[in-house]
């Protein structure tokens, strides 16, 4: 069992991939740095914008269902909905 100074393999990987690519990004301009972080940002957000499409088609979907459930209703009734 560790104790609470000790490390877990999975932390002291993790420290060790920060040292890296801190090493890395540390050689290379900033500019650089900068328009890669803009790079993953920009990545991040048309994935995002994927997600939001599947959101909006289930949204579409649910809101056909009831509409459909309510004109289903009303028929069932007798009433006319013209």
């Amino acid at each position: 069992m560790l104790s609470k100074d000790d490390k877990s393999f999975w932390e002291k990987r993790s420290e060790f991939r920060h040292k890296i690519v801190d090493g890395i990004y540390d050689r290379i301009p900033v500019e650089v740095v900068e328009h890669l972080g803009n790079a993953n940002k920009e990545f991040i957000f048309a994935i995002e914008g994927v997600f939001n499409g599947f959101v909006k088609r289930i949204d579409d979907r649910i809101a056909k269902t009831k509409e459909r459930r309510e004109k289903s209703k009303t028929d069932d009734n007798g009433e006319d909905n013209d």
